[in-house]
């Protein structure tokens, strides 16, 4: 099991641009073998893009998950998800379904959104 994180320290990882959150959310999550998500009583944690799209959120621990259970998640806990689970069910599951995955959301709204097939392939080549 990982250290809590600190606040400093999650601070400045939320403080990070968006690619390179997305890039440590790739190395975090290959070196676990897990992601987090958020769950409330209503299920997991969506949002609609601009399109109108279904945007399922990930990180990589379950302490920057928890720095966004407020508002309309303030019910929300951190949920681990085994990478293989993920990357074999979710993923393919969310390309399926035509729904986009947001890498790594932040406070302040900013994520990688993305196809999960693409985040799909990251994961497997970070894997080797």
């Amino acid at each position: 099991m990982n250290a809590p994180q600190s606040t400093q320290t999650l601070a400045a990882l939320f403080d990070l641009p968006a690619d390179d959150r997305y890039a440590y959310f790739i190395e975090a999550s290959v070196r676990q073998g897990k992601v987090w998500t958020l769950a409330g009583t209503g299920g997991f944690v969506a949002f609609r893009d601009e399109d109108g799209r279904d945007c399922f959120p990930f990180w990589p621990s379950p302490e920057l998950a928890e720095a966004l259970a407020n508002d309309d998640w303030s019910d929300c806990k951190a949920e681990s998800l085994d990478l293989d689970v993920f990357m074999d069910r979710w993923l393919k599951g969310m390309a399926r379904d035509d729904r986009l995955v947001s890498v790594f959301s932040a406070p302040d709204g900013t994520s990688i959104v993305m196809d999960p097939l693409e985040l799909l392939q990251e994961l497997q080549e970070a894997r080797g």
